[in-house]
């Protein structure tokens, strides 16, 4: 990676921006909003985490087509800056009474956002808990206060937000209760327009008096379950009253030298390491672009593939992550690449979707997190509940319904997730967070990002600026400014190409020169956020 006096070296005649650098504190998140809210909690006497709950419950309010306390989270904790860090899975789990195959005799194949069977227990609040519980500063009640004044006076709506809303008219206006908070007679709220949601505004406050308790038993609880039920939901007050988060066990993998912290399944941060893993076997710092790119997009589709048959709750997983990261597992995984043709995969029954927010926040005392939140599809499952506001997601669309699949429905079982929170560290020193956000392509994200940083020597927001490839289903989707040439190539070499309609991702990066006591931040300019240091 660049040393710090050769970040200053982007071409000023051209559009872009340079990275942020401070001393002291940064926050950075996909909401300028959120991440100026995070300043003020460190400049209060907060800590890290205490800044990253008032952004994430911030972001509730000011994108809630892309977060909400109806979803689930994942965090990454260093606590004192150090390589030890633990990680935290705040992942709802399905109903105790799910049932694969009662889908199955129905005839459904797929899980869809609108059906109750996609709605598992919100587990972000539980992570919330947990995370101040053990490593919070401030008052539990005061982290909730600027999220609590925004959902009840109004919060500004930005570009990219309004051009997200656009899109989703027609799934706000099929449930009632949706359609009253999240449409303005019955359209999408514009640029500069206020939106409110009041009944979160009461949530909030009764998780901030109450606690966790406040959002999984009592009126909020109730309300949520009514709802469920009231569209075929099987859900029960057990499921609500036993949700938890836990502390887990990162996964790591080196990459020339910098080690690389994921969350191990039911996350895809795993995805990320077989990717770079394969990537490392080549010398891609001399490697032609195109065969860069062709490489990349390979290596993708090989941890993907992989992905899909085996990952899932981590207690149903039938491999080891040693059988995936191995040497000689992923030189074999290595060994399929041609270079000069792609290899064709078997279509991906994981559904597609593109919506997550994620932030990261370091601290003066070196206190940094790596936290993401999410509803995973735009709006989530699109059906709230009255009271309380809170806006289910559709997690269990990552289950699929194959009878004895690793990831197969099943009663309190946590989904397949593809969020996922990451850290980077050398020597023992924490050296970097980092999220990269795009629903399935953060796995493929975390590595083309670090890659650009580590095998190119791009700094943070150069690495975040670079145009995007993805390869979806053996088709790869190219951002419209992604060079001509390297497209052609990819034509000529037999790849299927495609131009998605929106940009592919975001993304938030904190790193950490511990030499000079430095911190350097970006923030993605396809969202409206910004990094922030002080």
């Amino acid at each position: 990676m660049k040393t710090l006096d050769k970040f200053i070296t982007r071409d000023f005649s051209n559009p872009g921006k340079s990275n942020v650098i401070s001393q002291n504190c940064m926050t950075a998140s996909s909401h300028h909003i959120a991440s100026f809210v995070g300043i003020e909690v460190l400049k209060s006497g907060g800590n890290a985490v205490d800044a990253a709950l008032a952004m994430s419950a911030v972001l509730c309010v000011a994108e809630p087509h892309m977060t909400g306390i109806g979803g689930d989270c994942f965090a990454m904790l260093s606590i004192d800056g150090s390589a030890d860090i633990k990680a935290l899975n705040a992942s709802g789990k399905s109903s105790e009474n799910s049932s694969a195959s009662h889908l199955r005799n129905k005839g459904i194949k797929l899980i869809k956002p609108e059906m109750p069977d996609a709605i598992t227990i919100p587990g972000a609040v539980a992570g919330w808990s947990l995370l101040h519980k053990e490593h919070g500063h401030m008052p539990w009640d005061e982290i909730f206060q600027p999220a609590i004044n925004y959902a009840r006076s109004g919060v500004i709506i930005h570009e990219r937000v309004a051009y997200d809303w656009a899109k989703n008219r027609e799934k706000l206006l099929s449930d009632k209760d949706t359609s009253k908070i999240f449409l303005k007679n019955k359209k999408p709220f514009n640029v500069m327009e206020s939106f409110k949601n009041k009944q979160l505004s009461k949530t909030f406050e009764t998780i901030a008096s109450d606690g966790v308790a406040g959002f999984y038993n009592g009126w909020v609880a109730d309300d949520m379950l009514e709802k469920l039920n009231s569209i075929g939901g099987s859900h029960t007050k057990n499921d609500f009253i036993n949700s938890s988060a836990e502390w887990i066990k990162p996964i790591t993998q080196n990459y020339r030298n910098i080690k690389i912290h994921e969350c191990p399944p039911n996350g895809q941060g795993i995805v990320a390491l077989i990717i770079l893993g394969i990537l490392e076997l080549f010398n891609v710092k001399n490697m032609p672009k195109n065969d860069y790119i062709h490489l990349f997009c390979e290596a993708v589709k090989i941890g993907y593939f992989l992905r899909d048959q085996y990952l899932a709750d981590t207690h149903h997983n039938k491999l080891s992550e040693i059988s995936f990261l191995s040497k000689k597992s992923l030189e074999q995984y290595a060994s399929k690449i041609d270079f000069n043709r792609p290899k064709t995969y078997e279509k991906s029954l994981f559904p597609d979707h593109p919506d997550t927010v994620y932030l990261t926040v370091r601290d003066k005392n070196g206190m940094t997190i790596s936290f993401i939140n999410s509803l995973f599809d735009p709006f989530g499952s699109g059906i709230t509940a009255p009271k309380s506001g809170v806006l289910f997601h559709c997690r269990g669309r990552g289950f699929n319904l194959i009878k004895g699949h690793p990831n197969e429905l099943y009663p309190n079982k946590r989904p397949l997730h593809t969020i996922i929170p990451a850290m980077i560290s050398k020597k023992n020193k924490l050296v970097g967070s980092f999220g990269v956000m795009g629903g399935q392509y953060q796995a493929a994200g975390h590595a083309y990002v670090l890659s650009q940083m580590i095998d190119f020597c791009l700094s943070p927001q150069e690495a975040l600026d670079l145009p995007r490839v993805f390869p979806n289903n053996n088709v790869l989707d190219f951002e419209k400014n992604f060079d001509n040439s390297i497209i052609e190539d990819m034509v000529s070499r037999g790849h299927e190409i495609n131009y998605p309609d929106s940009p592919i991702g975001g993304g938030q990066i904190i790193l950490i020169d511990n030499k000079k006591n430095i911190l350097i931040g970006a923030s993605d300019y396809r969202k409206d956020g910004c990094a922030i240091g002080y």
